[in-house]
């Protein structure tokens, strides 16, 4: 992840986001403790939006491509063309970067995310609901900047009401869609606090106006992206991302994700929770070409038959869905009875009922277990559900989101620029 490569990248918001704790499993606090080393270590726990009204697996699928391609694949523009309602979600990003200023962002459903992350921005501190995406490295904000009437009651970021909020002028983020449109806007320096730990100028970056879509979000109000900062879009000077800043205040520069299928999962920031795990953990290198957390799995398994096909993904928590190689996709769906690649929505999907096999993935010694359930994304109707896995077909790497993710411990390192796997009871 080299600090010099520039990155074309959409910032997403989907599902993992989180809110700060203390490092116990019994008190939350917006807190900090600190190790022997004199190090922090902190938790942000999930906290679940109460209004998220579901999950949309055509947009999750258009969205996680769109983040990383020109274009959607063949047969899933088939699919939009042919299809009202899904021509009327791919226009929702295609019309976005027509306006001055749009968001990067597209919510589950167009409606509200599942999660939220509380930052606390300027002095005195402003909470901001936002998404934590090891997918991006920007950290935008709805703020007293974008167009008042186009928002739907979401909790802005007023840098006039912070005493320490300076904006940069000549510095404007432009982040460019996979489709060749555009959102843009302006940077702010102001101060940032996450779970005890505190960057004083943190670039904030703020747009003029949003699309639809995500002003239909009500719950959040950004994303805070801790990929390298070689792919955040500010210029002429791009901006470090709060991991950058803060990496070494913490007691072991990490960060680690357990995420949880249908319950609260948690981030913790300079510590490994031992009990959070089972095994050991794998660690992989990340491609030092890449500004993303990119690595190589070394095959996968599906059932019984194993297979030794090299997979590059990028481990991306900004993602709902896994996006695998075809090859992939076809033999895990050739195994459920009564799949098929929709017509109408260019996805692969199953009767709601059918057994679904578990899926591995190879990462050196360590085979990381995706249960059959995991598999089923959402329903579409009362008979038949969205995959969880989907193609890569397209896209220059697969990507390992929160499908993914969630069956799994996950270690980012930052000091030694790798990412650890293990197995954890679910």
């Amino acid at each position: 992840m080299k600090a010099s490569l520039a990155a074309i990248l959409l910032a997403a918001l989907a599902e993992g986001a989180v809110t700060g704790a203390w490092n116990s499993s019994t008190q939350e606090s917006q807190g900090s403790q600190l190790s022997e080393s004199g190090g922090k270590e902190f938790t942000l726990t999930q906290v679940k939006n109460e209004g998220f009204t579901g999950r949309d697996g055509p947009m999750a699928f258009m969205r996680a491509h769109m983040k990383y391609t020109q274009k959607l694949p063949d047969f899933v523009l088939e699919a939009v063309n042919s299809s009202s309602e899904l021509g009327m979600k791919y226009a929702a990003f295609s019309q976005v970067g027509k306006q001055m200023g749009s968001v990067a962002a597209h919510p589950t459903h167009g409606a509200d995310s599942e999660y939220a992350v509380m930052v606390q921005i300027g002095s005195p501190p402003q909470s901001i609901p936002m998404n934590l995406d090891t997918g991006s490295a920007d950290f935008w904000v709805l703020s007293t900047d974008t167009d008042q009437k186009m928002l739907k009651g979401q909790t802005l970021y007023r840098p006039a009401s912070s005493s320490s909020s300076r904006r940069l002028v000549g510095e404007k983020w432009n982040i460019k869609y996979g489709d060749g449109s555009s959102a843009s806007g302006i940077l702010y320096l102001d101060t940032v606090q996450i779970g005890g730990t505190r960057v004083l100028k943190m670039g904030i970056e703020s747009p003029y106006t949003v699309s639809n879509d995500i002003a239909n979000d009500k719950f959040v109000s950004g994303i805070l992206g801790l990929a390298n900062s070689a792919a955040n879009t500010v210029r002429p000077v791009p901006q470090g991302t709060y991991l950058d800043h803060i990496h070494g205040q913490l007691a072991q520069p990490i960060l680690t994700a357990n995420l949880r299928r249908g319950a609260p999962g948690n981030y913790n920031f300079g510590f490994i929770n031992r009990g959070e795990y089972t095994g050991n953990i794998q660690y992989t290198p990340v491609d030092q070409h890449h500004p993303l957390w990119k690595i190589s799995a070394s095959g996968y398994r599906i059932g019984s038959k194993q297979s030794q096909l090299k997979i590059d993904a990028i481990v991306d928590t900004g993602t709902s869905l896994a996006l695998l190689p075809q090859r992939v996709v076809d033999e895990l769906y050739s195994q459920i009875q009564g799949s098929f690649r929709h017509p109408k929505l260019g996805m692969m999907v199953f009767p709601c009922k059918s057994k679904l096999p578990d899926f591995f993935l190879s990462i050196g010694s360590y085979n990381g277990r995706l249960p059959g359930e995991y598999i089923n994304y959402a329903p579409i109707d009362h008979e038949n559900c969205y995959g969880g896995i989907q193609t890569s077909a397209g896209l220059p790497f697969s990507v390992l989101g929160d499908v993914f993710l969630k069956a799994q411990f996950v270690v980012f390192d930052y000091g030694h620029q790798t990412v650890g796997f293990a197995n954890k009871k679910l």
